[in-house]
């Protein structure tokens, strides 16, 4: 039997109609866990009842940095201030999707806010013990920065989820002990960029996702996106490392278990 594939970062909560009904369909198509991140404290406990309801759904508990408009720094604060014990409540497996995005950002006075709370969070995740789930995006840069200086570095792997970086950028991040993982935009026409990025991963540190309902992968693109669509990102991923499927499949498994701790 062909090793089953793990859905790394995918929105369940997100998907149109029943989440259940997208689960089973990807189950059928060789997907055998998924991670659910979240993007706001507002949904921390609908996202966490169905990761409860599903075993086979591991739930990440974050802020996104793209969430942070829509917040007071009161609200930000309160909700920082439960998230270890929702962590532990809830048995969460990852602090994500945190991090920093300077598109969204648009000045500065943004841009450092993101910078606070994405550093406060990493804090969390430290003292949890729990892998951070990293969104960058126009900011590898200075998530580099941030990453070194902080007493994560070092002490806890991570994962860059979708990424956008260069080839260059891959060996800086695995030497700061990041994973990094790929979505539907490798298998886009064109992706040159994506897939040099992907041949420079270590076979130790490759992770593949859905984003979903995001970043659809090729020839679904400008869709939603659902899980079921993993195994295109696998076949693609498998193509541009000149690997069969089922070692890709059986290496970001791996992996993926590894950095989640998944049994």
């Amino acid at each position: 039997m062909s090793p089953r594939l793990i859905d790394t970062h995918c929105h369940v909560d997100h998907l149109d109609g029943d989440p259940s009904l997208a689960l089973a369909e990807a189950r059928a198509l060789g997907v055998g866990a998924f991670v659910l991140p979240t993007i706001t404290p507002a949904m921390w406990p609908s996202a966490a009842a169905l990761a409860a309801a599903h075993p086979d759904v591991h739930l990440g508990l974050g802020l996104h940095p793209c969430a942070l408009d829509d917040l007071s720094d009161a609200e930000v604060d309160d909700a920082l201030d439960d998230l270890p014990r929702l962590i532990a409540l809830h048995g969460a497996v990852a602090l994500g999707e945190i991090g920093l995005d300077h598109r969204a950002a648009r000045d500065d006075e943004r841009l450092a806010r993101q910078r606070r709370v994405f550093e406060r969070q990493l804090t969390i995740a430290l003292e949890a013990g729990l892998p951070p789930i990293i969104h960058c995006v126009e900011a590898h840069g200075l998530m580099l920065e941030v990453w070194s200086r902080h007493p994560c570095g070092g002490n806890l792997p991570g994962v860059l989820h979708a990424f956008t970086g260069s080839a260059e950028m891959v060996a800086r991040y695995c030497r700061a002990g990041l994973f990094i993982s790929f979505a539907g935009p490798i298998t886009w026409p064109g992706a040159l960029k994506p897939a040099a990025a992907c041949r420079a991963v270590p076979d130790d540190r490759l992770l593949i996702e859905t984003d979903a309902p995001y970043q659809s992968p090729h020839p679904h693109r400008g869709s939603p996106n659902s899980p079921d669509r993993l195994p295109l990102i696998a076949a693609k991923v498998a193509e541009v490392r000149g690997a069969s499927v089922d070692a890709i499949a059986a290496l970001t498994t791996e992996n993926a278990r590894r950095l989640f701790g998944l049994g």
